[in-house]
């Protein structure tokens, strides 16, 4: 993650304006749990690009990071309603709700919903295997 959030801002240098560097920087240093420094990246892209779905999943995300829960909902929603085929928003958006104590919510949300089961089925299939070797 340093050495593309080094490759950005090589890109940057060059050519400032370029949001898509921008906003690969900012999902860069969210993943490094640098939350407040992606917020500040992706405010800047969202002052030009208000719609841009995925700068706006990327501040729902970061948000979702530093425990803002609630606030990250505003974002996944907008997500949805400009694109609804983007599975991100709705597995983040099942998070946070499932995070606020808001399970049924999250459960209603298919994509959620499978991904949990999932998840879960692999975390049991690891556990048995791990117990049959045990």
């Amino acid at each position: 993650l340093e050495e593309a959030i080094y490759c950005s801002d090589k890109e940057l240098d060059r050519n400032p304006d370029n949001l898509t560097a921008l906003q690969f920087k900012a999902y860069c240093l969210t993943d490094m749990g640098k939350c407040e420094e992606s917020l500040m990246i992706l405010d800047k892209i969202l002052a030009k690009q208000g719609d841009n779905p995925y700068a706006l999943l990327g501040k729902g995300h970061a948000l979702l990071g530093l425990g803002k829960h609630d606030e990250s909902l505003k974002y996944f929603d907008d997500v949805i309603r400009i694109n609804q085929d983007i599975r991100e928003a709705h597995i983040y958006k099942g998070m946070a709700l499932y995070f606020l104590g808001r399970h049924d919510e999250a459960m209603d949300i298919e994509i959620f919903r499978t991904e949990f089961a999932d998840r879960f089925k692999d975390e049991i299939d690891k556990h048995q295997k791990e117990k049959k070797q045990g």
